[in-house]
């Protein structure tokens, strides 16, 4: 028999659930079942009445996290069933999805498969720890199984649930990967206020669920179950980082994993992240570039310093006190759980200047700079309006804009043109290449019309979102300006 009974508290609906379940057997009569009757004196004939929940009661609010452990074959799925047809009875845990209903097609790629938009796709996907620009690339059966359970929450989340059920929660991951995946987990639930409720005979996940209520299913009908009200805190993986100065060995191993692929030039600095002696990031500082338009907004005084010192004393100055963080690398294993943050954080002061500065793309999707204490300065290029006015171009003559970083695509689609709009299409890129932010011998060659097919489509794939600029001062160099956001500057 299962009670129900719904009460309201400060404005949020309680569900609290009275549940008794029992489970009748009864053993079929031969030789062996006789001789086991007689050897221990019980009735074979005898119905057995076996109690798995006996007047258990469990309160649960919409968004808590719910965290059920217990020995296997303990009811820990019984109830997590009972739990769910309850809940769909209430619409402020509705709909509710459970891990047996995801049905994934092999050959899904997996920045489709979920999202409104490419950003949101990112969000949700960086939230359960695939924030890799490869990773969004790959169809779901290229996924390793820790990966495949992560995208499997992701899908579990687009498709609107308010309340999801997962039973052997990370049972098949190690015990690292299955801690990372219950803190991202939670973390993104509660962001969304979503219930969630997860069953698994592993105990070591508490911290990283911080779970609303811990029930602990024991054999029998005995169960205990404890409330907390949790504080939001980071994932007990952190605990175990060592930063110190790395090498670029360090970076080889890692640099596949970064979206550019290429060693960055000028490198003064690099730092690691391990733990428990594993690589699990680094981050790589450069000289900085001479000239950068929201450095100046930033700090106006470096204008100045041009104007009367001369170009060498600027460059010098620059130089000296300038760094720009070129790579952050997190191996895909440690993504999404602040270990980013936490190299940008704790080696920017290692560095040892007045500013460190970046550029960075991914910044539009994962502002992990700004949760590192960087300022973000706003600001206009006229390069970048040239290649919004190329990609628009291009999008006129018919060329899908949103497939444009691939080469084949945009092969393909040339081949389709005239001479006549060839010679258009090459004209306006040679027009807006830049070779300082190409390769020098393409630009040339297409501004020269010493080109083929295939330069035009790799170009084609070399116009690019506008990074986004942050800056960070030591507070060490107290002789030093403060940057000046835009927010200021328009005040």
């Amino acid at each position: 028999m299962v009670l129900l009974r719904v009460s309201c508290s400060s404005k949020i609906q309680l569900l609290k659930v009275i549940i008794n379940k029992a489970f009748k057997t009864k053993t079929k009569v031969t030789k062996r079942t006789i001789d086991i009757s007689e050897a221990f004196g019980i009735g074979v004939d005898d119905e057995k009445l076996f109690p798995v929940f006996k007047d258990f009661v469990v309160d649960i609010n919409p968004g808590d996290v719910v965290y059920i452990t217990g020995d296997s074959g303990s009811g820990k799925s019984v109830l997590l069933k009972e739990l769910a047809k309850l809940l769909e009875k209430h619409e402020e845990f509705k709909p509710i999805i459970t891990d047996k209903e995801l049905d994934i097609d092999p050959d899904e790629i997996v920045i489709h498969g979920v999202g409104r938009d490419t950003a949101e796709a990112i969000e949700i996907l960086s939230f359960v720890g695939l924030g890799e620009a490869f990773l969004f690339l790959r169809r779901y059966k290229e996924l390793s199984d820790g990966q495949k359970y992560r995208y499997r929450l992701a899908k579990a989340i687009w498709k609107g649930a308010k309340t999801l059920i997962f039973d052997e929660f990370c049972a098949t991951l190690d015990r690292t990967t299955a801690k990372v995946v219950a803190y991202l987990t939670q973390k993104f639930c509660r962001k969304r206020g979503l219930t969630l409720i997860v069953a698994t005979t592993h105990t070591d996940l508490f911290e990283d669920l911080n779970p609303n209520v811990y029930i602990v299913k024991k054999f029998g009908a005995e169960v205990d179950v404890t409330y907390f009200r949790p504080e939001p805190k980071p994932c007990s993986i952190l605990k175990d980082v060592v930063i110190s100065e790395g090498t670029i060995d360090d970076y080889k191993k890692l640099e596949a994993f970064h979206y550019k692929g290429n060693r960055p030039f000028g490198i003064t600095n690099i730092f690691k992240a391990e733990i428990r002696g594993e690589l699990a990031g680094v981050i790589v500082y450069v000289l900085s570039y001479f000239n950068l338009k929201p450095r100046n907004i930033a700090l106006p005084h470096i204008r100045e310093m041009m104007r009367h010192n001369g170009l060498k004393a600027a460059v010098k100055y620059v130089n000296d006190n300038f760094r720009r963080i070129a790579r952050v690398v997190v191996a895909p294993k440690y993504r999404g759980i602040g270990l980013g943050v936490k190299l940008v954080k704790e080696t920017m002061p290692l560095v040892n200047v007045p500013y460190i500065e970046t550029l960075a793309i991914m910044a539009k999707y994962n502002p992990f700079f700004e949760h590192a204490g960087m300022k973000e300065i706003i600001y206009e290029r006229e390069f970048d309006k040239q290649q919004q006015r190329v990609m628009e171009f291009l999008e006129s003559m018919g060329l899908n804009v949103e497939l444009s970083k691939s080469k084949k695509n945009n092969l393909s689609w040339l081949r389709a043109l005239s001479k006549k709009q060839i010679k258009e299409v090459a004209e306006v890129i040679g027009n807006s290449l830049s070779e300082r932010f190409t390769k020098p011998s393409l630009a040339r060659r297409i501004k020269e019309g010493k080109f083929s097919l295939e330069d035009l489509a790799e170009a084609i794939t070399l116009f690019k979102t506008k990074p986004k600029y942050y800056i960070w001062k030591n507070p060490d160099f107290i002789d030093f300006p403060e940057p000046v956001t835009q927010k200021v500057l328009n005040a």
